[in-house]
């Protein structure tokens, strides 16, 4: 067994974990700024082809494999031509 380290070596390596955990959060933070980007983009440009009447509410569904209703909620406050 390794002898226990003393507090300065302690110390040092604890700065190293927080460091390391910053890191990670900021990444996570990161990925999860890009995914409601990416959400955003989807659901407004779904929102587009409802209203210009190129697909049905059912189409997205299919394609996306999301319930109508999700589909509704998702894609409401980007809709410009409520029917």
């Amino acid at each position: 067994m390794n002898p226990r380290p003393d507090k300065d070596t302690r110390d040092a390596a604890t700065d190293r974990i927080a460091e390391l955990k910053k890191i990670r959060d900021e990444a996570h933070e990161a990925a999860e700024k890009a995914k409601a980007e990416a959400d955003e983009v989807m659901w407004k440009a779904i929102a587009a082809e409802l209203d210009q009447g190129q697909a049905l509410q059912l189409d997205a569904a299919n394609a996306t494999g999301f319930s109508r209703d999700h589909v509704l909620r998702r894609t409401k406050k980007y809709r410009t031509n409520q029917n």
